[in-house]
């Protein structure tokens, strides 16, 4: 039997568009992300799914986001002897499914009503800890800290920061490289053409969640928080092309700058004192 749950949160119920994105991906003959715990995840919840199925570049996105952290995240896990992985605003992403290493612990944090609903669908295992908590609280960034005193951290940021205020993303920013200075921090944005506009990205438009900041130069952050060193922007468009089709893809995707007006990938070197 399905399971319904009525969101209280209008942000949480967006969680539901990446898992719906990832499943649909996971099905196709040759996915550039293979996710069958998205699969059963998104068919055990009674919804209708339909309301996204003409978001065509958020479907080819947020696949393509995922991949990119998963990445990151193995290369991190790879190249450091004690890893620690943080899901902030993990939403019902199945990170620790697709990649999870016995070498590294990966924690799943989000906010209460969506880690109750975690917790019924997908159970704490040992190795992936979930942590009920907003990001814009500092306690649980401190808990972590204490206990993990001798472990290097990635947080990984995903699909979550456009929801926020400049000085919220500010303050999160400050909060994260403050503590855990020796690790990295990976996030997508919005660029600056669609908050400044009120574009959203196509999955949205009939959603009421908004965008509220933006920005389009990653060097932007170096200057808000002199401890974070850009690692790499990326411009989702470069990535599969051909999933785009001609227009996005070919066109307007070699188009970088611009692109970044748009949206972009970025991550960060979380500078020791």
């Amino acid at each position: 039997m399905k399971q319904k749950h009525e969101f209280k949160n209008i942000v949480a119920e967006t969680l539901l568009i990446p898992l719906y994105m990832r499943a649909k991906e996971s099905r196709r003959k040759h996915p550039i992300l293979n996710d069958k715990a998205a699969e059963r995840l998104a068919d055990s919840l009674e919804y209708d799914y339909s309301r996204f199925d003409g978001a065509k570049l958020s479907e080819v996105g947020c696949v393509v986001r995922g991949w990119y952290f998963d990445r990151a995240v193995q290369r991190f896990v790879e190249a450091h002897p004690r890893p620690v992985v943080v899901n902030v605003g993990c939403g019902l992403d199945t990170r620790f499914q697709r990649i999870g290493s016995e070498k590294a612990v990966f924690y799943d944090m989000d906010l209460p009503e969506v880690i109750a609903l975690r917790r019924e669908l997908i159970p704490e295992q040992p190795g992936n800890p979930y942590i009920a908590a907003s990001l814009l609280e500092s306690d649980w960034l401190d808990e972590l800290h204490r206990k993990h005193p001798e472990d290097t951290f990635i947080f990984i940021v995903e699909g979550v920061l456009m929801y926020f205020y400049e000085e919220q993303v500010k303050a999160f920013l400050h909060n994260v490289a403050s503590r855990f200075g020796g690790g990295e921090l990976w996030f997508d944005v919005c660029g600056t053409m669609m908050s400044r506009h009120g574009v959203k990205p196509d999955s949205l438009r009939n959603h009421e969640a908004q965008i509220r900041s933006g920005l389009s130069d990653g060097h932007l952050v170096e200057r808000w928080e002199p401890a974070l060193q850009l690692i790499e922007q990326a411009n989702y468009m470069k990535f599969f092309r051909p999933r785009w089709g001609f227009f996005f893809g070919q066109l307007l995707g070699r188009m970088t700058r611009l692109c970044y007006k748009f949206s972009s990938l970025l991550g960060y070197k979380i500078l020791s004192k």
